[in-house]
């Protein structure tokens, strides 16, 4: 596979429309041992941009990030913010600030005190910290709680002080590290179009961990697919779960259903494709290599996009094996005949006819619906 880290580099980054670059990653490897935990990674991040970086666990992301703040060293290339090297240099004294999940504010102070701690060991002026205190809270919705303690406060609440701490500073980048984590569903739904309009008001750069799929695609300008210390891809929430450049991102953003086989033709970049079960398949290649005649491939449809019954280019009986009530939508687990599991969803919708365990069914999916992956 093509490394998409650089491939994927948008060909807009003439400073992405005019803006410049907030933090530049240039062959950057971390090294633990004998572990690579992060391999020769290249990014730029632009001004303004909410970023995210996702993946599984052990993916490399949290490293990349402690190498932003300057919790760790890379072991080769360079780091630099708002154009200047910051190898070197500690924590402290780089123009970025962090948010930790667990938040991390002092269960002493109030909700004041913890937002000016920052502004007080700098000795910015008295009233100066009053002023920018009362402009961070205000930011994160906690005017009025200022002299409360962390005790009285909810888990959001407490997240939201954690987020005026490090705002309050007017860092050039702010560097959160699975923020809402620990919140529950509800909260963390809420909380994440919060942090969104928060980031387009006070305009500084986020640069955001998680490995949730959903809150990435939800919050993010741009995100970069991390595994085993790579990034698998990057581009925009709709490009990564509509075009997904590998086996890796399309299984590991959103479910998909991924079938394996031989291709037995290829025209222009629509392929057939004939699966180990026996089953045909047409799909296309968008944006990637099409595979020749004889070769083995893999394709790619989501469950949103196969349905029930009715033409289509892909058209298969199939046995429905478990029904699976979602709320908006229920998930049905079929078997295709011939063999081979199929995973699709259907609306909710009054009118929409559903189907029970064990019934017969007919299934299609358009070829244009249906895309070639690499490895």
């Amino acid at each position: 596979m093509e490394d998409r880290q650089t491939t994927e580099r948008p060909p807009q980054a003439k400073e992405e429309a005019g803006r410049g670059v907030a933090v530049r990653l240039a062959g950057i490897t971390k090294r633990f041992g004998d572990f690579v935990a992060v391999d020769d990674l290249n990014l730029d991040i632009y001004e303004g941009e909410f970023f995210s970086l996702l993946g599984p666990s052990g993916c490399g992301k949290t490293t990349t990030l402690r190498m932003i703040a300057g919790f760790e060293e890379p072991t080769e290339g360079g780091i630099s913010v708002a154009g200047e090297e910051v190898q070197g240099i500690p924590p402290y004294r780089r123009p970025v600030n962090t948010v930790f999940q667990s938040y991390a504010i002092f269960p002493h102070l109030n909700v004041f005190d913890n937002v000016a701690f920052g502004l007080r060991r700098a000795k910015v002026p008295k009233d100066e910290v009053a002023s920018r205190v009362a402009d961070a809270c205000e930011m994160v919705q906690l005017s009025g709680f200022e002299k409360r303690k962390p005790g009285m406060l909810s888990g959001g609440q407490q997240q939201r002080v954690a987020l005026a701490r490090a705002l309050v500073n007017r860092p050039k980048v702010l560097l959160l590290d699975e923020p809402l984590g620990a919140l529950d569903l509800k909260l963390r739904k809420e909380l994440q179009l919060e942090l969104r309009n928060l980031q387009h008001e006070v305009g500084i750069t986020f640069v955001y961990v998680t490995h949730d799929q959903e809150e990435a695609l939800t919050m993010s300008d741009r995100i970069a697919v991390m595994n085993e210390g790579k990034v698998q891809q990057l581009a925009g929430p709709t490009t990564l779960y509509e075009t997904p450049a590998n086996r890796f991102v399309a299984g590991f953003i959103g479910q998909t259903n991924v079938f394996s086989g031989t291709v037995e033709a290829a025209d222009g970049e629509r392929i057939t494709l004939r699966t180990r079960a026996g089953f045909r398949i047409e799909a296309v290649a968008r944006g990637q290599a099409v595979p020749k005649e004889g070769e083995e491939a893999h394709v790619a449809v989501r469950p949103e996009k196969v349905r029930f019954g009715g033409a289509g280019d892909n058209v298969s009986a199939a046995e429905v094996r478990q029904v699976v009530y979602m709320g908006a939508s229920t998930q049905y687990i079929a078997e295709l005949e011939g063999g081979g599991k199929l995973v699709l969803y259907q609306q909710n919708a009054f009118d929409a006819a559903g189907a029970s365990e064990g019934d017969g069914i007919s299934v299609a999916w358009d070829a244009q619906n249906c895309l070639v992956l690499e490895d």
